[in-house]
């Protein structure tokens, strides 16, 4: 297991060290982004000043020595825009898609696991070919298309006289709270990965069903709850725990497009408003936060799927 885990470390500081060098040669060396600030069109000896003042003269290579450096120890650069520090941002940006994400990790495993288990329980019937074919049909759905929905359906919606869904685009003024914010993004999220939960809990459960200890553990008189849930359903979770850990980094890395629909305050949105004022620190330092998380996020997964079939960590 030791050997295990050093190459599963090993492999996620060599991905983070190259992504973070892409990263930086697709945000940096594209465009000047001291050219216009505000409407006016900037000297070339102000630019050059800004330049050096965020260290932007020096050679791609040394800039990357760098800024690599500075990740271990928490300093992003300063934002061009409003001065401050990059890590402050993320700060206040990251628990917010935190939230989003377990919310809407914990509506697609939950519904998604007990649709999938219920409909390989039920196999070839009326509830498994509904089942089946409503998470197809939510598979296809383009997930912009069901956050414009939901958005357009729900925003400004009230429920027993609570505004439980605020008014999208926000209104000046109007103060809502962490949870009405988080509903319909979660939801959007939760809904649109919920699919594959289904198909592939329903997939693996039918497999391990089939298996000749599942017929033994029956054989020796055990209740059909204690076979399904004791004995069929943790090797069936197998597949679903690495689609889960992969939906958790994308998701906790920061969902710009759903973000953005709801112009909810996470690492999305504050990517796409940094893309508008071409902000290359933010930029910059919001990607590598996201790769270096569902990065982790893999090798946990990784981990915990070694953990749950040893023959995993034996032939690697």
């Amino acid at each position: 297991m030791g050997k295990f885990l050093l190459r599963r470390v090993a492999n996620a500081v060599f991905v983070v060290l190259v992504t973070t060098f892409g990263a930086l040669v697709a945000v940096t060396e594209w465009g000047d982004p001291f050219r216009m600030i505000g409407p006016r069109m900037q000297t070339p000896e102000a630019r050059a000043m800004l330049n050096e003042t965020f260290g932007l003269d020096k050679p791609l290579f040394v800039r990357y020595l760098v800024y690599v450096g500075n990740l271990f120890s928490g300093d992003l650069g300063i934002d061009f825009e409003r001065r401050r520090p990059v890590i402050d941002l993320l700060a206040e940006a990251a628990p917010n898609s935190l939230r989003l994400a377990l919310v809407a990790l914990a509506i697609q495993v939950v519904v998604g696991v007990s649709l999938g288990i219920v409909a390989a329980r039920l196999r070839h019937s009326f509830v498994d070919t509904t089942i089946t074919f409503a998470a197809i049909t939510i598979t296809v759905l383009p997930l912009f298309v069901l956050g414009v929905w939901i958005r357009d359906a729900f925003s400004g919606r009230s429920i027993f006289g609570w505004e439980a869904f605020p008014l999208i685009p926000r209104s000046i003024g109007i103060e809502t709270t962490w949870l009405q914010e988080l509903i319909l993004p979660a939801i959007t999220l939760g809904v649109g990965a919920l699919a594959f939960t289904v198909v592939l809990a329903r997939g693996a459960m039918i497999e391990v069903l089939d298996a000749d200890y599942i017929r033994t553990a029956r054989a020796k008189g055990l209740t059909e709850r204690r076979v399904l849930f004791k004995h069929a359903a943790r090797n069936a979770m197998i597949p679903v725990a690495e689609l889960s850990a992969v939906q958790l980094g994308a998701l906790m890395g920061g969902t710009i497009l759903v973000e953005a629909i709801f112009q909810y305050n996470g690492l999305g949105y504050l990517f796409v408003r940094s893309m508008n004022e071409n902000n290359h620190p933010v930029m910059l330092a919001v990607t590598v936060y996201s790769v270096a998380l569902f990065v982790i996020v893999l090798m946990l997964a990784d981990i915990l799927t070694a953990w749950l079939d040893p023959r995993i960590r034996t032939f690697d």
